[in-house]
């Protein structure tokens, strides 16, 4: 199978992919739009939350996602979106572009991190409420924001 990446015809082989993680968007989300964007076919194994205490110590590190690459498994979502950017010629041609598509990954996982703290770790119903509402109207949008300046 051959795929046109920008001037280049690249030969893409019939690698075999498979992402685990939750029944949900999360930090395999990003994961999931790479895969889009390379349009690499892959299989979204989802873990629904009730079975992950009896599968948590089969997995690397004991967490997810992970990936599987014919059969290699990858954990850490910001290794794997690493992997895979470069894998599908996402990552930059040069050193600088790397950094910078770097930059806007790590940006992109620290949002990710607020967010995730704010959900699932505020028991406080009114703070978490609150740090929501601040997340979506003021956080996230500065962030965002911020992003457009590395162009």
């Amino acid at each position: 199978m051959y795929k046109i990446a920008g001037n280049h015809l690249n030969y893409i082989t019939m690698t075999t992919y498979k992402l685990h993680y939750f029944n949900g968007r999360g930090r395999a989300e990003v994961i999931r739009l790479i895969f889009a964007q390379a349009g690499q076919k892959y299989e979204d194994i989802r873990i629904e939350r009730a079975n992950w205490d009896s599968i948590k110590n089969d997995t690397p590190l004991g967490q997810v996602p992970y990936i599987e690459v014919d059969g290699e498994r990858i954990p850490q979502s910001m290794a794997i979106v690493r992997f895979l950017a470069k894998q599908f010629n996402l990552a930059g041609k040069d050193n600088l572009e790397q950094a910078k598509v770097d930059s806007v990954a790590d940006t992109i996982s620290d949002l990710s991190e607020t967010y995730s703290k704010l959900l699932y770790r505020e028991k406080d119903p009114t703070k978490k409420a609150e740090g929501l509402k601040t997340f979506f109207k003021e956080d996230a949008p500065k962030v965002l924001a911020n992003l457009g300046t590395l162009a």
